[in-house]
């Protein structure tokens, strides 16, 4: 479990969905995986999402958003656990993320499957009869 200094997201990252960690600190989690971090300190704080990368090996960058919810400023020390989100987590997160540009698409095609699938056995029926 690394213990790394936070620091805030570019100005141009501001209200992405995203936590950025270097590679050596990411459990295996590819980059663009969606993972949840655990404040190690207090564990009832954790924030599913996006991991992706960077150079520095000593710092956390992450969006208010996710500093809120782990209970974390800039400039402290975090000490994390992360974990890849199976398929029902990633669905999760996709469906309830803050992040329109993520969970609008994200409605959009639950409903569309729904819809589809719909159609399908309303099809089927119809050939029935």
């Amino acid at each position: 479990m690394p213990q790394l200094e936070v620091k805030g997201l570019d100005r141009s990252e501001w209200g992405n969905s995203i936590v950025r960690v270097h590679h050596s600190h990411r459990s295996g989690i590819g980059r663009y995986g969606v993972a949840r971090i655990t404040n190690m300190a207090d564990r009832s704080r954790s924030y599913d999402t996006v991991i992706l990368g960077h150079d520095d090996d000593s710092a956390i960058y992450m969006a208010f958003d996710a500093r809120q919810a782990l209970g974390v400023e800039k400039g402290e020390r975090l000490n994390f656990d992360l974990q890849a989100l199976g398929w029902f987590g990633k669905m999760r997160w996709y469906l309830r993320t803050q992040d329109p540009r993520i969970y609008i698409p994200a409605w959009l095609a639950v409903w569309s499957v729904g819809l589809g699938a719909i159609g399908i056995v309303l099809g089927v029926i119809s050939l029935l009869e």
